[in-house]
């Protein structure tokens, strides 16, 4: 430790030395208006400072002999120098005090006038807080989709490229395939028998008619001339079976009836009339049984015919199932169904009736051709939009469980954010939000779904918005924020947001004081996007500047470089 000797007069140098750089330090906050500074007294103040500096220097010099004097003296030296520098700190602290008491403006009517200057009365209020959740763009998987070849084949063209616009329908590429060509044998096989039973069925259901029409006549006894009106119309084999055995019925019984007459009158034997009785019996039991089996076997014969349609119907409609999962379109079906009249409106027809030739008929091939394309099927879009993915190439062979193409339509798009599990109460379907897209702007929607599970990692469920994109300004996978506005919490004292101010590194409001405003540190609480709650440093009923805050701002901060420009810093 060096000691330096220093004497009276020094001692007021030094003093002079440690005033000026106190006030020079404080200067600039305590002073705001400087019209009038007199610079010229600064530098002669700082000549005077320097005289003293040299005058120490010479001293520290002369007096360096001195350095080692006793111990005692070191610790004497050492307490004053800590005294002096406890002294020096509270200096600071008041000067710190006094300058930001001095943070004052006043302004003219005129100057007022010119910033537009809005002065109100600070007020409770209410502050709508907002949670935030962090979110991205997905694409909507209700409008994506990956399209699967209907059959395994082989592809002869590839048309759609990864990124092309499709519109609904269009082709994407073509597939040759064996399955479909089997398919298509088989529809033209059913649909045929389809032909074929509307010629089976109205024959039974007129037998069936016919041949009831023949047995209520019969029952009755109704005379010939009344048989004869159902001449022509058909009956099949039961017409015949069924008059033979009524005439027989009615020839036994006359038979029988004469010799029944004749043995009252004795003429004819016992044995005569028991035969005749025999025969007449017997010859109305079969007559009956031919009705009776008539009216069962047309009627199955009808059912049975009815049944056939219907089975033939459904395995026609089957068939064309299977042949639209195997790729033909609706083009492809009425292709086909018009060459099956053609068939079935021959006699014979593909069926299993007696009647039917099939050696007559033309040949299935003949009948369908030979197009090169009979194997082949369409890929088509099934809905507008992009190719996002392509899986195929010209000659590959594809099959029906693989995807080929994945389109998307963008005009619709996912919003998927987390909710952490402190803000699961605020989040509720239907609520509206506000997604907010960086540069882009923002767009609200509506929460239209929740997970009810909490994610086990992340602590958070997953939630979605649905937001139209027609312009195509949403693309998947970009990062946004998801904002909703939460319940309004109610503060002693709430005022905007533009008047607060940063000074010396304190959130300020100015506050009217007499003629001017004082700029007023303030401690703030919650905020929503116009308002601020101020926790201390404000009271209900004090005015303050609303408007034009940040030019009384601007005004301390340039009369504070104004002050320190005459000193050369």
């Amino acid at each position: 430790m060096k000691k330096i000797l220093i004497s009276g007069g020094q001692a007021v140098l030094i003093s002079v030395v440690v005033v000026s750089i106190i006030v020079l330090g404080c200067g600039g906050e305590l002073h705001n208006d400087h019209d009038g500074h007199d610079h010229s007294s600064h530098a002669s103040a700082e000549s005077k400072v320097a005289t003293p500096k040299h005058a120490l220097n010479e001293g520290e010099d002369e007096n360096h002999d001195g350095e080692h004097s006793d111990h005692d003296g070191d610790n004497e030296d050492e307490d004053g120098e800590h005294a002096g520098h406890d002294d020096g700190e509270h200096e600071g602290e008041d000067c710190q005090d006094g300058a930001e008491g001095a943070n004052h403006v006043e302004l003219t009517s005129e100057q007022r006038s010119r910033i537009n200057l809005e002065v109100a009365v600070a007020s409770p209020g209410a502050i709508v807080l907002a949670s935030t959740f962090p979110g991205e763009i997905t694409l909507n998987p209700d409008r994506t989709v990956h399209v699967v070849p209907r059959s395994a084949g082989i592809v002869r063209e590839a048309i759609g490229n990864l990124g092309d616009r499709v519109e609904a329908g269009e082709i994407l590429a073509w597939i040759e395939s064996d399955e479909l060509a089997e398919a298509k044998l088989s529809y033209y096989a059913k649909q045929a028998e389809v032909g074929c039973c509307m010629i089976k069925l109205p024959r039974a259901k007129a037998i069936y008619e016919n041949t009831g029409k023949l047995l209520a006549l019969l029952k009755k006894e109704a005379p010939q001339k009344e048989l004869h009106k159902l001449d022509g119309q058909e009956m099949g084999e039961w017409r015949g079976r069924l008059l033979t055995a009524n005439a027989e019925y009615l020839a036994s019984r006359k038979t029988y009836e004469r010799e029944r007459n004749l043995r009252a009158k004795e003429i004819a034997s016992g044995q005569e009339l028991l035969d005749a009785e025999t025969t007449y019996k017997k010859a109305r039991e079969e007559f009956q049984a031919a009705m009776d089996a008539a009216r069962y076997e047309t009627l199955i014969a009808y059912s049975e015919a009815t049944q056939e349609r219907q089975v033939a119907e459904f395995e026609a409609v089957a068939a064309e199932k299977r042949l639209r999962l195997k790729g033909a379109d609706n083009e492809v079906v009425a292709g086909l169904l018009k060459l099956v009249p053609k068939a079935a409106s021959l006699e014979p027809c593909f069926c299993d009736d007696p009647n039917c030739q099939e050696d007559e008929l033309p040949s299935v091939t003949d009948t369908l051709g030979e197009d090169k394309r009979f194997a082949w099927y369409a890929i088509r879009a099934p809905f507008a939009g992009f190719i996002i993915e392509k899986h195929l190439t010209l000659g590959e062979k594809v099959n029906g469980d693989e995807g080929v193409f994945s389109i998307a339509d963008t005009s619709s798009v996912w919003v998927r954010f987390s909710v952490y599990q402190k803000d699961i109460g605020l989040v509720r379907p239907g609520q509206t939000v506000r997604v907010a897209l960086g540069p882009s702007g923002s767009r609200e929607g509506e929460v239209a779904y929740i997970s009810p599970v909490i994610d086990e990692q992340t602590r958070s469920v997953q939630a979605r918005v649905v937001l139209d994109n027609e312009d195509g300004a949403l693309r998947p996978g970009l990062y946004v924020t998801v904002s909703m506005a939460a319940r309004p919490q109610d503060a002693t004292v709430v005022i905007p947001q533009l008047a607060i101010q940063v000074l010396n590194e304190k959130e300020v409001v100015f506050v009217e004081s007499g003629d001017g405003f004082d700029a007023v540190s303030v401690k703030l609480g919650a905020a929503d996007r116009e308002k601020v709650e101020i926790v201390s440093g404000l009271r209900p009923g004090q005015r303050y500047v609303v408007r034009g805050a940040f030019d009384l701002k601007a005004k301390i901060v340039t009369s504070g470089l104004d002050a320190h420009a005459g000193h050369g810093h």
